[in-house]
Protein backbone atom coordinates (compact mmCIF):
# COMPACT_ATOMS: atom_id res chain seq x y z
CA UNK A 1 0.00 0.00 0.00
CA UNK A 2 1.09 3.36 -0.66
CA UNK A 3 1.36 6.06 2.31
CA UNK A 4 -0.66 9.11 2.00
CA UNK A 5 2.12 10.63 2.73
CA UNK A 6 4.55 10.39 0.26
CA UNK A 7 1.33 11.11 -2.65
CA UNK A 8 1.33 14.80 -1.26
CA UNK A 9 3.52 17.41 -2.78
CA UNK A 10 3.28 20.68 -0.54
CA UNK A 11 0.63 21.06 2.62
CA UNK A 12 0.02 24.96 4.13
CA UNK A 13 -3.21 26.22 6.07
CA UNK A 14 -4.79 29.73 4.54
CA UNK A 15 -7.65 32.31 5.73
CA UNK A 16 -10.51 32.95 3.75
CA UNK A 17 -11.94 36.04 5.04
CA UNK A 18 -15.39 37.30 3.77
CA UNK A 19 -17.46 40.38 4.95
CA UNK A 20 -19.47 37.90 7.56
CA UNK A 21 -17.35 35.26 8.45
CA UNK A 22 -13.39 33.58 8.33
CA UNK A 23 -12.30 29.73 7.47
CA UNK A 24 -8.81 28.23 8.23
CA UNK A 25 -8.65 26.02 5.19
CA UNK A 26 -5.87 23.36 4.75
CA UNK A 27 -4.55 23.42 1.36
CA UNK A 28 -2.72 20.20 0.57
CA UNK A 29 -1.15 19.42 -2.98
CA UNK A 30 -0.62 15.93 -4.63
CA UNK A 31 1.16 14.04 -6.89
CA UNK A 32 -2.28 12.19 -8.42
CA UNK A 33 -5.20 13.07 -10.47
CA UNK A 34 -8.28 14.86 -7.97
CA UNK A 35 -11.09 14.13 -10.19
CA UNK A 36 -12.31 11.00 -12.27
CA UNK A 37 -12.43 13.65 -15.03
CA UNK A 38 -8.55 13.86 -14.97
CA UNK A 39 -5.89 11.09 -16.80
CA UNK A 40 -4.53 8.59 -14.84
CA UNK A 41 -7.25 9.05 -12.29
CA UNK A 42 -6.41 6.63 -9.38
CA UNK A 43 -9.45 5.91 -6.65
CA UNK A 44 -8.10 4.21 -4.47
CA UNK A 45 -5.10 6.28 -4.54
CA UNK A 46 -7.24 9.78 -4.22
CA UNK A 47 -9.32 7.65 -1.49
CA UNK A 48 -5.80 7.49 0.42
CA UNK A 49 -4.92 10.82 0.92
CA UNK A 50 -8.96 11.68 1.78
CA UNK A 51 -8.66 9.87 4.66
CA UNK A 52 -5.16 11.06 5.64
CA UNK A 53 -6.93 14.58 5.32
CA UNK A 54 -9.53 13.83 7.06
CA UNK A 55 -7.38 12.38 9.80
CA UNK A 56 -5.70 15.60 10.00
CA UNK A 57 -8.64 17.68 10.20
CA UNK A 58 -10.35 15.51 13.49
CA UNK A 59 -6.93 16.56 14.96
CA UNK A 60 -7.11 19.77 14.70
CA UNK A 61 -10.42 21.71 14.86
CA UNK A 62 -8.81 25.02 14.52
CA UNK A 63 -9.16 24.27 10.89
CA UNK A 64 -12.45 24.29 8.82
CA UNK A 65 -12.16 22.59 5.88
CA UNK A 66 -9.60 21.14 3.23
CA UNK A 67 -9.02 21.65 -0.47
CA UNK A 68 -6.66 18.56 -2.14
CA UNK A 69 -5.14 20.04 -5.29
CA UNK A 70 -3.77 18.10 -8.27
CA UNK A 71 -0.37 18.67 -9.23
CA UNK A 72 -0.54 16.13 -11.87
CA UNK A 73 -2.96 18.31 -14.37
CA UNK A 74 -3.28 17.58 -17.90
CA UNK A 75 -1.42 20.25 -20.36
CA UNK A 76 -3.77 20.53 -22.29
CA UNK A 77 -5.54 22.99 -20.32
CA UNK A 78 -3.14 25.58 -20.84
CA UNK A 79 -4.32 26.21 -24.34
CA UNK A 80 -7.24 27.63 -22.79
CA UNK A 81 -5.28 30.96 -21.86
CA UNK A 82 -3.89 30.82 -25.23
CA UNK A 83 -4.36 34.04 -27.83
CA UNK A 84 -4.07 33.27 -31.42
CA UNK A 85 -0.47 32.39 -32.40
CA UNK A 86 1.37 34.94 -34.08
CA UNK A 87 2.18 33.83 -37.87
CA UNK A 88 5.87 33.55 -38.11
Amino acid sequence: MVSAKCLIKSAWIAVEVARDRSERVLVVETYIAVSPLEMNFDPVRYETIVAEVQRVLAANPSLDRASILSMHRDTACISLFRTAAVAA
